[in-house]
């Protein structure tokens, strides 16, 4: 099987010939050291990944210079102002406050056409062999970097007004991103960001389902009208909404946060004939300063919670950071193949994973 009908199997919950891999993020100093290539697309034919996570393209602003190549201080097209690390650019300054900011707040175009150059590039490299799974913002992460942190949730009681104008804002915008994405030809997306840290959700339950979860799932079946699939990703304790999840239409969870008390094996039990998973061998530790024995427990325990039947992308726990042991990451690709042939030999891997 190609990468992507692999990737594409496993969504689909069917077995492919082994467990597919996929990672949002790959950490620049992490993969160099790997195969010696700060090049996704070339890395992901020596690492044989079964597919690339790609972000759309801003023309951003640098505001201050780092050094070499890292610390730039950039302002993108939605006026936010990040720091340029290894992995992704954090936000450290916002662009609005208050409802009065929206007035002459200009969106960037979801038009542009170089809005989706990377994209095409990878597209065509990939030429049908490996999948292309694009970023798109959900109604979440949006807001959240337009406001800052601390505002955006303090908004959800002091300015809700805002808070629902910025969601659908967010959500128009990103509605028009996947029809442009479908017409280029991508048939998978990942929408994120996270709605909860290890203990609880960021907001109470009943406050997602009111104000939250109507944009959230116009977003997702406005993907779905069109044919496409869609990835949910947000870290730690979902438990509160998984079921609102599932009922919004996503076709697979991410990352079943062990940190955050999410349980793979009970969600596959529970939900494994509505969804797919994707994770879950922690980035946090195991993939970081852990021996490889960890690795390989690690890699067995999640194919017989989540793998068994189909229906499981195994990666790392979110991404691969600039802390990753390359040597560890390298470990796992090459060990999910040999535990994850279908079928599962579930008895090897109950010994593996029993390993001390």
């Amino acid at each position: 099987m190609t990468g992507k009908e692999r990737l594409l199997a496993a969504l689909d919950r069917r077995e492919a010939d082994h467990a597919p891999t996929l990672e949002w993020v790959l950490a620049t100093n992490v993969i160099e050291k790997m195969y010696g290539t700060r090049d996704p697309i070339e890395f992901a034919y020596q690492a044989d990944l079964d597919g690339l996570a790609v972000s759309l393209d801003y023309r951003n602003e640098l505001l201050e210079k780092g050094e070499n190549g890292s610390g730039d201080i950039i302002r993108n097209e939605w006026g936010i102002v990040c720091k340029v690390h290894e992995e992704y650019p954090v936000p450290i300054r916002y662009p609005l406050e208050e409802l009065e900011d929206l007035e002459g707040f200009v969106v960037p175009d979801p038009d542009a056409s170089y809005r989706f150059d990377k994209i095409k590039k990878t597209l065509q490299a990939f030429n049908g062999e490996k999948l292309v799974v694009a970023r798109v913002r959900d109604v979440v992460s949006q807001p959240r970097d337009l406001l800052g942190y601390e505002n955006y949730l303090a908004s959800f009681y002091t300015d809700e007004e805002l808070v629902t104008r910025l969601m659908q804002i967010s959500c128009d915008y990103s509605c028009r991103i996947c029809e442009n994405l479908h017409d280029l030809g991508v048939e998978v997306i990942v929408v994120g960001d996270d709605i909860a840290d290890n203990s609880n959700l960021l907001m109470s339950p009943k406050m997602f389902r009111e104000m939250v979860l109507p944009h959230f799932t116009r977003l997702v079946q406005h993907a779905k009208s069109m044919g496409m699939k869609v990835i949910k990703h947000s870290d730690g304790n979902l438990n509160a909404v998984v079921k609102d999840l599932i009922e919004a239409g996503i076709d697979c969870l991410d990352p079943i946060d062990r940190r955050g008390k999410m349980d793979l094996r009970a969600l596959k039990r529970e939900y494994g004939g509505q969804i797919a998973f994707k994770g879950n061998v922690d980035c946090v530790s195991t993939l970081v300063d852990q021996p490889l024995s960890a690795v390989r427990r690690e890699v067995a325990q999640c194919l017989l919670e989540g793998g068994v039947g189909g229906g499981l992308i195994i990666s790392s726990s979110n991404s691969i950071h600039a802390g990753v042991s390359a040597e560890n990451w390298k470990y796992f690709l090459e060990i999910r193949k040999e535990l994850g042939q279908y079928p599962l030999d579930v008895d090897r891997l109950e010994r593996i994973a029993r390993e001390g």
